[in-house]
């Protein structure tokens, strides 16, 4: 009988702790909301938000290992909030939105690429990130614009979104120009910094690290620590090799260019010359777009990919250069790629040699 008082007792607390801690956590999280309210007189509208029931993550490919991310591990990220004015492909308005998310920086600097035996380049600036939705779709990424850009206008996996609604309605009328009305039931892709919804993707449940195919035959081997130069830039489509031409292409300049490394810090604060990146694609590929990728290799095998749509679609791909001044000196080893609003200076391609238009990432 005591037992049975005593197992009674045990589950009765069991369950009392269980209430109080929800009882809890609510009137702790309503109380800071309140507390906002009474100390600052600020009605808050984003505050912090959790993931939801089912949202599921992996990340595979060229990694260490198959790495999976359920509630819990996504809880986990430090969190942002963008705001968006949403736009689609083909120039139509599809509304304003406040999105909560994890910026996919947070999560694929944690993870570890390991390329395939053999692979030409031992770093990850050539590795193509993909993203799955749950009904097999895709988006491509470049490795260098998810990690070494700056986090003004990250992409982020978003887990929740809430319409930005205008503060006042006409005549009355329900406001029609969101199209998005429900909640988010998985993690959508939003990019921020280009100015359409075409590599947007909801229901986002992998990412997959990859090597992009070149044919490599011609192309400079990986010699770290090689001591090269370049003389003549080619450009290479369809495996078909020319000159770089400079005709018609526009000039660039920069002043004060912070360059600090990923891996020892500050360089220094430099003004450079050159040529203006965009400009110089399209006038050597006329059918340069946001639709294509782009290599460039370096003498001493360094090889860095672009997509299209940060070239041509993005504010820094707008600043990116062909360098061939820096501090009113000629480059060292000959011209060199400068994706000067780069946080990192890494993707920099000294001793340029070839840049090679992809058509195809699968």
């Amino acid at each position: 009988m005591i037992g049975k008082h005593l197992i009674y007792g045990a589950v009765g607390f069991v369950v009392a702790l269980v209430i109080t801690s929800t009882v809890f956590l609510y009137v702790h999280n309503k109380r800071n909301y309140i507390e906002i309210i009474a100390v600052t007189g600020a009605t808050p509208l984003a505050v912090k938000e959790d993931v939801g029931k089912g949202f599921l993550l992996e990340v595979a490919g060229d990694t260490e290992k198959v790495y999976r991310f359920d509630r819990g591990a996504l809880n986990a990220f430090a969190s942002t909030y963008v705001r968006t004015h949403e736009v689609s492909l083909e120039g139509d308005f599809e509304g304003t939105y406040r999105y909560t998310g994890i910026p996919v920086l947070h999560i694929l600097e944690g993870v570890a690429p390991k390329k395939p035996e053999g692979a030409p380049f031992d770093r990850p600036l050539d590795v193509v990130v993909t993203f799955i939705s749950e009904s097999g779709e895709s988006r491509h990424f470049s490795f260098g614009e998810l990690t070494m850009t700056d986090d003004s206008e990250p992409v982020i996996l978003a887990y929740k979104r809430n319409e930005l609604l205008p503060a006042k309605s006409q005549n009355g009328e329900e406001y029609k120009y969101n199209i998005h009305k429900e909640p988010l039931n998985g993690l959508r892709l939003v990019c921020p910094a280009e100015p359409d919804t075409a590599r947007y993707l909801d229901n986002v449940i992998r990412i997959v690290y990859s090597d992009p195919v070149v044919d490599n035959k011609g192309l400079p081997v990986m010699q770290q620590g090689l001591k090269c130069s370049s003389e003549a830039i080619s450009i290479v489509k369809n495996g078909v090799s020319n000159p770089l031409s400079f005709e018609g292409v526009e000039t660039a300049s920069i002043d004060g260019w912070v360059r600090t490394g990923h891996g020892r810090g500050f360089k220094v604060i430099s003004s450079a010359r050159g040529y203006n990146m965009r400009s110089l694609l399209k006038n050597n590929f006329p059918e340069a777009g946001p639709e294509k990728f782009f290599l460039f290799v370096a003498c001493d095998g360094y090889r860095t990919l672009f997509s299209g749509r940060e070239i041509f679609k993005t504010e820094a791909g707008r600043r990116m250069m062909l360098v061939n001044e820096v501090d009113g000196k000629p480059v060292r080893g000959g011209a060199s790629l400068g994706p000067v609003k780069d946080y990192y200076v890494d993707r920099e391609t000294w001793g340029l040699t070839h840049i090679i238009m992809l058509d195809n990432i699968n």
